[in-house]
């Protein structure tokens, strides 16, 4: 159920409700029933987990690619064995978060088994969150880290053109009592769809986030979305976005420079994830002791983790932009009507009933 929220312009949304709009919006955009119910977990889940930019504003992006062909619906991921301890899953111009589905019950066979594995997404449209990947492998007990390219969106060694994409880099680690350990940052000052927001609020960017298209720093975010964003940490940031290239790519998936946009034209991305996964029982007391040592750096030393949290459970509610809610319930309004009977009254109407 939806009630307004002390913050103003925004609803709360009860989490089960969103993943059913969001399902619901992604099937009206054309997407199988399985990969619009793997699309909409991964979309509340980073929304929940507080990384907004990849979460619901970021399902738009999907619905719009599905209804252009730039995802392709319908489609079955193939997952093949080219070493005892690789996994390829080819996403066929689907979800990344499909094929992730398809190949996680052998991931973690493998790594249970013999103590490590990877795992490559090859030809998929844009991995959305990074960190629900490795989130999910260690709420199955293992430590992940995981690395993915995009279409090609940042400069790199002082390039004026657009050449790696941002190219983000997760890890997680799981913990007895609570939800995992998560860090997920892109290796770009900052998100694409955090520039693009700007220039719909017509709002400046910070210093050293982006350059324009004659290659010079700007602040202008429509500047900005003719040029490239900049790598973290200068070249050192840029270093590590071509190293996640390399690993994302190395199962055959395309080069950010080679990928066709997510966000505009007919052709799929087709860009790459990688993922390593280890077992912790390789090495009995390992997770307890990490998990010691970064409340360690929190408690002695004021380390600020936001990703820390002593919640054994996702928040069960989640709260929305009032604006972003309604454009929600107008992508599920066909299937709403088909697929929700009318409720009995107001008190018990969910958000978009």
């Amino acid at each position: 159920m939806a009630q307004q929220s002390g913050e103003a312009g925004t609803v709360t949304v009860d989490r089960d409700r969103l993943i059913e709009l969001c399902t619901q919006a992604a099937q009206a955009a054309g997407a199988d029933q399985c990969a619009a119910r793997s699309l909409a977990l991964a979309t509340v889940e980073a929304e929940s987990a507080g990384n907004t930019a990849v979460g619901v504003a970021h399902l738009f992006d999907y619905l719009r690619s599905y209804e252009s062909g730039r995802i392709v619906a319908d489609v079955e991921p193939e997952v093949l064995r080219p070493a005892p301890a690789c996994i390829v899953a080819d996403a066929r111009d689907g979800l990344a978060q499909v094929a992730f589905d398809e190949a996680f019950p052998e991931l973690v066979e493998t790594t249970a088994r013999l103590g490590t594995a990877t795992l490559w997404i090859r030809n998929s449209y844009t991995c959305g969150e990074l960190g629900h990947y490795p989130r999910r492998l260690a709420e199955a007990g293992l430590i992940a880290v995981a690395c993915a390219n995009s279409p090609a969106l940042m400069s790199l060694g002082g390039s004026a053109t657009r050449v790696l994409g941002t190219n983000p880099i997760a890890y997680a680690v799981p913990r007895a009592d609570s939800r995992p350990f998560v860090i997920d940052q892109a290796s770009s000052q900052t998100a694409y769809v955090n520039v693009r927001r700007a220039a719909q609020a017509g709002t400046p960017l910070p210093e050293g986030w982006a350059v324009g298209p004659d290659g010079a720093s700007t602040t202008d975010p429509d500047q900005a979305l003719q040029g490239a964003l900049l790598p973290f940490g200068g070249h050192r940031g840029g270093n590590i976005a071509l190293l996640g290239e390399l690993l994302a790519t190395l199962a055959g998936a395309a080069f950010s420079v080679d990928a066709a946009p997510f966000d505009h034209g007919s052709g799929p991305p087709g860009i790459g994830l990688f993922v390593l996964c280890l077992s912790p029982d390789t090495f009995p007391g390992s997770v307890p002791r990490a998990e010691q040592h970064v409340q360690r750096l929190h408690d002695e030393h004021s380390v600020r983790l936001p990703a820390w949290t002593t919640s054994p459970q996702p928040p069960k509610t989640v709260r929305l932009d009032r604006d972003l809610a309604d454009r929600l319930l107008a992508a599920t309004r066909k299937s709403v009507q088909e697929q929700v009977p009318t409720p009995s009254g107001p008190a018990e109407r969910p958000y978009g009933a």
